[in-house]
């Protein structure tokens, strides 16, 4: 095997690799009961497909929705309970994304507002400042859902459905998506790796596109002059140093 070889060989072992991480989550459940029917099929639809899900129950959805029922519906033989977990690490540690299927009002307020003084908010937290992609049903959480108001739900004065809406478009600035819990499947498997927090849409900033196996730091400097948006495949290598630089230089990054 000549060097070139040798380089192909471990370039398209680091894809392999990279590309398992992509398929792989950890799952929490808070207790929000609304849209958790829905969104069992879009993770059954992720395990069919070969994902890796790592289930963590909060302390209330181990109350309102039970460990035996994510088991029994998801087919799994092990789930985390936060009152267990003793460590942050081993939860999120080599994970593609977080998905939260069931966001409760009060755990939404409290990640909008940087409150982390549960093992959820805390995890997500950690996520939100390592640049992990977190993907969160917002059926639960969000008051103007028709279940709500089938419920009864429907006298809240206008100034407290403003306030929380406020609370839900903080997360969406935090760079957290919130979408349907029956679109759950769909925001996973196209979900972006991007760099920097960034709101603007790509459509008002100039794109380059590179189509290269591994961006380096250089990659970045060049790339600088033609534009504030870096696209390349989902199987590009992106370097620890490329990502530094496109931090400094204000370079979004977008694999897809």
């Amino acid at each position: 095997m000549n060097g070139n070889e040798a380089l192909n060989w471990i370039i398209d072992e680091v894809i392999r690799r990279l590309e398992a991480r992509r398929k792989t989550a950890l799952v929490i459940f808070t207790g929000a009961a609304i849209g958790f029917q829905e969104s069992v099929p879009q993770l059954k639809g992720l395990l069919v497909e070969g994902w890796s899900l790592k289930v963590l129950l909060s302390n209330s959805a181990e109350y309102v929705l039970t460990p035996q029922l994510i088991k029994e519906q998801l087919n799994m033989e092990e789930v985390y309970l936060e009152r267990e977990v003793k460590g942050l690490n081993a939860i999120y540690k080599d994970i593609g994304q977080m998905i939260i299927p069931t966001l409760t009002l009060n755990t939404a307020v409290k990640i909008a507002l940087g409150i982390a003084d549960t093992l959820t908010t805390n995890v997500v937290a950690h996520g939100l400042m390592e640049g992990i992609p977190i993907i969160a049903a917002k059926d639960g959480c969000d008051l103007k859902n028709p279940t709500r108001l089938q419920l009864g739900m429907d006298k809240t004065p206008t100034a407290y459905l403003m306030k929380m809406e406020q609370h839900l478009n903080t997360l969406e600035d935090y760079g957290i998506r919130l979408v349907k819990a029956s679109q759950l499947y769909s925001a996973a498997t196209k979900n972006h790796i991007a760099i920097s927090s960034s709101k603007q849409s790509q459509e008002q900033q100039a794109v380059h596109t590179v189509t290269k196996r591994v961006l380096s730091r250089a990659d970045i400097i060049d790339a600088k002059s033609m534009g504030n948006v870096l696209q390349v495949s989902p199987t590009t290598i992106i370097t620890s140093l490329a990502r530094d630089t496109a931090k400094e230089l204000d370079i979004r990054i977008i694999q897809e």
